[in-house]
């Protein structure tokens, strides 16, 4: 399943130490826990910011209506147990966002939820549904991987990373016009993944012959349209197209 792109915690012990979480913060999460407790689905609602992020395949979930439907397989019983008994050192603060256990929920300095990064047996169980539909529509040569990584629509492509079981990360991609049905335009193997801070910009590079992609995730840049998603492909070390892409699902 596809984690990068959240607020994702690596290093929760570290940073636990020595930060002071306000006490605004502390109240914010119990609200979020006393609504849980009372299953205030509604009220709840109104306390995320949209769209919130599921793991590919999973649709994210786009307004307050989705919440509301989706809720009994976002909060399992044993993770609303969790949340609604959790305790002040539970909670720590990152990049001015506030994360719960080891970066389950994320909230904001407002106590708006931003991610939550727990999947369920009822979404894990959906998850692979909908993973079996996507692989019987595609071309049987890449109809097989162990987990998605990103699917991203660019102006002239589509393109979806996936991890394989023995040739590493795969790189797949359809010019546009085409089906995941059709035959590939090119399919490369073995991609490198590194990773940009803790804020979880991802890059992803693959090589073939004189010729170099790479699928850029950027998460933190001075200037607002540097960040987003991009794909770069490069002749012999040089840049020859960098063309901002969407994430799909």
């Amino acid at each position: 399943m596809k984690k990068y792109g959240f607020f994702l915690f690596f290093f929760y012990t570290f940073l636990v130490k020595g930060q002071d979480v306000p006490s605004s913060t502390i109240t914010n999460y119990q609200r979020i826990a006393r609504l849980l407790k009372y299953d205030s689905v509604k009220t709840l609602a109104k306390l995320v910011t949209y769209p919130l992020k599921r793991f590919n395949p999973v649709p994210d979930i786009n307004n307050a209506k989705e919440f509301i439907s989706y809720y009994d397989t976002l909060f399992d019983g044993e993770f609303k147990k969790r949340v609604i008994k959790l305790k002040d050192s539970d909670i720590f603060q990152h990049e001015g966002n506030y994360g719960l256990f080891a970066g389950d929920i994320w909230i904001d300095e407002n106590g708006k939820i931003i991610s939550i990064n727990h999947s369920s047996d009822k979404e894990e169980a959906l998850s692979l549904k909908i993973t079996n539909e996507l692989k019987s529509k595609m071309y049987p040569e890449v109809n097989s991987w162990e987990s998605n990584i990103i699917v991203i629509k660019c102006d002239k492509f589509i393109v979806r990373l996936d991890n394989t079981k023995d040739k590493g990360i795969r790189y797949v991609s359809w010019s546009k016009g085409k089906q995941i049905s059709d035959k590939p335009d090119l399919i490369l193997y073995n991609g490198i993944e590194e990773f940009q801070g803790t804020q979880g910009g991802v890059t992803w590079t693959f090589k073939n012959g004189q010729w170099t992609y790479v699928v850029d995730e950027v998460n933190m840049c001075e200037n607002d349209n540097d960040c987003g998603t991009f794909l770069r492909i490069l002749s012999n070390g040089k840049i020859v197209e960098s063309i901002r892409c969407t994430e799909i699902k």
